[in-house]
């Protein structure tokens, strides 16, 4: 089984699977900030751009029809969020405003501290298993009710729960052993 293979994460999608978004994100997501990037023009913002569209691919999995490769339409829905950005800023009077400081960078061993940390998050999201990843993200990054995802993963609103909880137990605890 490749994990990465086009063909299998199209099936998954079109049956709605979740783990397809897991999978997607994991061998798509360097080119898909790649293409935010280009697109976007601004860091935060293909941050942004690759987060909506893998949340609107979370939501949409089962309308993928199979026309082209499953990464060609999670990059043209970046490109999508980026110019859904871009017209949202045109009306912002304080975008154009050339008098505006920029917002002064974070300190060095700040911005350590945060790729430090971000480092132990990643291998701690990367101890669970897929489906209680997804149900982190959908909760937690995300911020969708339990009920909601529930609804979306096909579980009980109690299970939910019960899951984000043991979930999130073994995150602190992963996080607590790394000294974080």
């Amino acid at each position: 089984m490749d994990l990465c293979d086009p063909d299998e994460l199209a099936v998954l999608a079109n049956r709605g699977d979740l783990a397809a978004i897991d999978r997607m994100t994991r061998c798509f997501g360097d080119r898909l900030m790649s293409v935010a990037r280009r697109s976007c023009r601004d860091e935060v913002d293909a941050e942004d751009a690759v987060q909506d569209a893998l949340l609107s691919a979370a939501t949409n999995l089962e309308q993928f029809r199979g026309d082209g490769r499953i990464d060609s339409w999670l990059s043209r829905m970046v490109v999508t969020a980026c110019g859904r950005m871009r017209r949202g800023r045109k009306n912002d009077p304080g975008w154009h405003d050339r008098e505006t400081e920029p917002l002064a960078e974070g300190s060095p061993e700040l911005e350590a501290n945060r790729l430090e940390l971000a480092e132990h998050l990643v291998a701690a999201m990367e101890s669970l298993d897929a489906r209680d990843r997804s149900l982190i993200i959908l909760a937690d990054v995300e911020g969708w009710k339990a009920n909601e995802v529930a609804e979306r993963v096909g579980m009980t609103h109690g299970a939910v729960r019960t899951r984000l909880s043991r979930a999130r137990k073994k995150l602190r605890e992963e996080l607590s052993a790394a000294g974080v």
